[in-house]
């Protein structure tokens, strides 16, 4: 019904001509109900055939315009609004501004879209609603950072209406978006409302020259003035803007007779400031660098009676008893005698560092070490102030360390003050990094925003998943999300994927890092509700999934949990055959949640194949064993097809392999970690003993076979071993103790093999490793090139011939890591076993016949050439000269005398 009416209506509309004016909200929502009714399918059919209308027949047509807007509004495709917003301003001209109201919230509804936003704005100005303007402005500037214009205007408007910080909030963002825009024209304007707003904020505006100074200098000069005259009451102040023209400027000559005035005013009572200015050539004509002279000034006018010192040769602290323009007397820590230590001045000024009475170096030497220890470990604000202070302003933890151990902390102390220290550098507002330097902190003389001190900390920061922690701590600390410095950190990630003009980037290589930063956005506008970030439209996860090689790589990669569990949602919601690949992500997310998954999709018979998996391939998912085992009742494993005892045997034999594993120094800390779980396991909770107690003598002999064989196992627990069975079987033989040998149960246990084999096979892994899967790779990536991965039948057969080699090399890896080589001189030549040559003669048929024993890879039934671990080879073991022997395999009965055995060359 719906799609026939709406065919009807685009037909009445051409029939009738019918006008703008004809058109109601009560129009629309007919028309509403109308695409309500149709179904997905409908909608396509519906969209296409107003798309053709609009093409063909009426390209004004409002009614195809508003149904096929709002199909394609309601799907979210790259040109979501072009439709509506067309029909939008089509009313607007004709002041149709209900209209234009009713359509500008339909798609505000869905998304923060920057137009619409404009094109609302201007229909509440139109009618004089200003109130509605202003708001629906402050949404605007929210998602559109590069409007500058009505930022000042709603910074304006806030300060008529005496809402003094919103203000000043709107007036730093403008200034913010100049400088990145690079126009520095209307700062000025802008920077003395801001003084006038804001004056005590000393330290924001002479950041603020700084940032204009890369711009243009001459502007930088003229915002210092401004602000050296709005602290005409602030001596201190005055001289910092003063020194920081004179850095951009060293000709300005009103910047330093200023400088000159302002210094006779500070130091007005000190006995030696005429001698100061005049030897620092401040006053005089001599032609000198400014710079020069002003460090000159300020080092000597520092010196006076009172004053603490540091001399640099002798690294003693001393205070200045009396000075005067050719002599200065100073005490010094430990000076025996009244008299003092008399320098030149010249010589004074050259030796001695004056030190203010809260420098460091002086507590250290006025205050006992307990004291001032105690003052540092409990007020750690004020020992970060008096460190930055007494170091010009700036730090690194590096040297604060240096300063503090072992002088005032001791070594063991330092890790728990600094961590604490650290969140006081990262939360304090008086505490900032330094813009040239992410490891030094420097001191403020006023607050920074948060805010900007977080963007400071973001941009600091070299990992990418530091970036990502970053900003989500931002967000935790419930930061401004609408200030500019957030947009900032959001575009660092969404820049991966959008130009400048908003369109998508072509697509490269697909990493952790596009993934990671695609599930970020996305999180950001659905789950925090921040419709204002620009979502990366035309980009899906499926396709990002689809042009992966190796999902599994690229999955491990990414190092936020969360990240990881919306990637496993996205599989679920979006990739076909998701089961097969959450049991290929589940070793590298190790939680409960997909087993959750396939429980709550009623597939846990699927998910039971991973138990299989995991103990068949005990060695590349030693992690993955370990979890399910910690995690899993015997009823799971049950039901996967693994019993209970070959679950024991596998754990034996993966603490074998981990053992080995630190030996070789393989990934030693996983391996620990899996070795001590394991030992818990079998020893300490006693699950060996308990199969033991349980079991058969056969399992009993199994167990010790496999103990016994545990590299670098701890002989205290084989003693416990062999006494459980000891205990149960007291005519039970230990294989590796002087005794009759009992050859049906002893079993030889790794992979035996000739030096030349081994090499052979470390071969043949090198030129799969090294030749056949590059040359895979490249024929995925040209059959990837090709088109459609779905139909793409070169890109299947790749993956497949590229999954059965990595499977061989797996298995070859694993025989290697098994394999002993045996040597002439390491086999028994009086028993049957590896590298004989055996004569044997058969009763039942009467003939003799020849067989060599070799390992698996040397093996050749067709030329007799047996494998010991094949059950005919092991049935031959161990057997001597002149002994007879018989035994039945497949039903077929076998009666033999060893005739003779020589040892062979290997």
């Amino acid at each position: 019904m719906g799609f026939q009416e709406i065919e009807n209506l685009l037909k009445e509309e051409q029939w009738t001509r019918s006008t703008i004016t004809n058109y109601t909200t009560q129009s629309f929502d007919e028309l509403d109900k109308q695409i309500s009714e149709l179904d997905d399918e409908e909608k396509t059919e519906a969209k296409n055939l107003c798309d053709t209308h609009l093409t063909d027949k009426e390209r004004n047509s409002i009614v195809a315009m508003y149904v096929s807007g709002s199909v394609q509004l309601e799907r979210r495709g790259s040109e979501d609004y072009l439709l509506l917003l067309n029909l939008i301003e089509l009313f607007a001209e004709n002041k149709k501004w209900t209209l234009v109201d009713f359509l500008c919230q339909k798609i505000l509804r869905k998304t923060e879209n920057k137009h619409a936003l404009r094109l609302l704005a201007n229909s509440y100005a139109q009618n004089g609603k200003e109130e509605e303007k202003f708001s629906v402005w402050e949404r605007l500037v929210k998602v559109d950072y590069d409007e500058i214009d009505i930022v000042k205007q709603i910074a304006a408007h806030a300060q008529q209406k005496g809402n003094t910080d919103k203000a000043i909030s709107m007036y730093r963002k403008a200034v913010h978006r100049l400088i990145k825009r690079k126009d520095t024209s209307p700062i000025r304007t802008i920077f003395n409302t801001l003084l006038e707003l804001d004056v005590e904020n000393f330290e924001y505006f002479m950041g603020l020259a700084d940032q204009v100074s890369s711009l243009s200098r001459s502007t930088a000069v003229a915002l210092l003035r401004d602000l050296e005259a709005a602290n005409k009451n602030n001596v201190d102040n005055q001289i910092e803007a003063q020194k920081k023209t004179l850095q951009y400027d060293r000709e300005d000559i009103y910047a330093k007779e200023n400088l000159i005035k302002s210094y006779k005013a500070k130091y007005k009572k000190h006995s030696r400031l005429s001698s100061c200015l005049e030897s620092s050539a401040l006053t005089s004509n001599m032609v000198r660098d400014v710079l020069h002279s002003i460090e000159d000034f300020e080092t000597n006018i520092a010196f006076d009676k009172g004053t603490f010192v540091f001399q640099n040769s002798t690294g003693k602290m001393g205070r200045i008893r009396s000075i005067d323009e050719t002599d200065v007397i100073v005490d010094f820590a430990g000076q025996k005698g009244k008299d003092g230590n008399r320098l030149s001045t010249a010589m004074a000024f050259k030796s001695l560092m004056p030190l203010a009475k809260s420098h460091i170096w002086v507590l250290k030497s006025a205050l006992p070490k307990e004291k001032l220890s105690k003052k540092v470990l409990e007020d750690i604000p004020w020992t970060l102030t008096t460190l930055l202070t007494s170091n010009g302003g700036k730090s690194s933890l590096k040297d604060m360390k240096a300063e503090l151990v072992p002088s005032i902390l001791e070594a063991k102390q330092w890790t728990t003050w600094s961590n604490h220290a650290k969140k006081e550098l990262m939360n304090n507002p008086v505490f900032d990094l330094s813009a040239q330097d992410v490891d030094t902190y420097i001191l403020r003389s006023t607050p920074v925003s948060y805010e900007e001190k977080q963007l400071a900390v973001f941009r600091s920061e070299k990992q990418f998943y530091d970036k990502i922690k970053r900003l989500k701590e931002y967000l935790t600390s419930k930061g401004d999300v609408e200030s500019d410095f957030f947009y900032e950190m959001v575009k660092y990630f969404s820049d991966m994927f959008l130009e400048e003009n908003g369109a998508i980037k072509p697509m490269g290589e697909v990493t952790d890092y596009t993934f990671s930063a695609f599930l970020l956005l996305e999180d950001l506008v659905q789950k925090q509700n921040m419709n204002f970030i620009n979502r990366v439209e035309g980009i899906s996860f499926k396709e990002l999934f689809e042009r992966t090689d190796d999902i599994e790589a690229t999955f491990n990669a990414i190092k936020d949990p969360e990240l990881k569990k919306s990637f496993i949602d996205h599989v679920v919601s979006e990739i076909p055959g998701w089961s097969k690949v959450l049991s290929s992500l589940f070793p590298y997310y190790l939680t409960s949640y997909i087993p959750e998954i396939f429980r709550h999709n009623k597939k846990t018979a699927e998910f039971n194949k991973v138990y299989k998996d995991v103990v068949d391939n005990f060695k590349e998912k030693a992690s993955t064993l370990i979890y399910l085992i910690k995690n899993s009742e015997e009823k799971q494993w049950n039901k996967a097809g693994v019993s209970s005892e070959q679950l024991l045997f596998t754990e034996l034999q993966l603490l074998d392999y981990t053992n080995r594993c630190i030996d070789s120094r393989k990934d030693v800390q996983e391996n620990r970690k899996n070795t001590k779980t394991l030992m818990t396991i079998l020893f300490s909770e006693k699950k060996a003993l308990t199969y033991i107690e349980e079991g058969t003598e056969e399992t009993a002999q199994k167990i010790y076979s496999l103990v016994a064989n545990v590299f670098d196992l701890p002989g205290g627990k084989k003693i416990e071993i062999k006494h459980a069975i000891s205990e149960k079987y007291p005519e039970f033989r230990f294989f590796d103790e002087i005794s009759p040998i009992n050859r049906e149960t002893l079993v030889p246990t790794g992979l035996f093999c000739t030096a030349s084999a081994l090499e052979a096979k470390k071969k043949e892994m090198e030129h799969i490793q090294h030749v056949e899967l590059i040359e895979v790779a490249k024929e995925i990536g040209q059959a990837r090139d090709m088109g459609d991965l779905r139909e793409n039948s070169e890109y299947k057969y790749g993956k497949e011939k590229q999954a059965m080699l990595n499977n061989t090399l797996r298995r070859l890896s694993e025989e290697v890591d098994r394999a002993t080589v045996i040597t002439k001189d390491k086999v028994d030549p009086t028993r049957i076993g590896f590298g004989t040559k055996v004569v044997l003669f058969d009763n039942l048929n009467g003939e003799s016949i020849t067989y060599t024993i070799m390992g698996p890879w040397e093996s050749n039934p067709n030329e007799n050439i047996i494998n010991m671990l094949a059950p005919f080879g092991r049935a031959l073991l161990y057997h001597q000269v002149n002994e007879r022997f018989v035994f039945k395999l497949n039903e077929q009965a076998y009666d033999f005398t060893v005739k003779s055995l020589e040892v062979i060359d290997l």
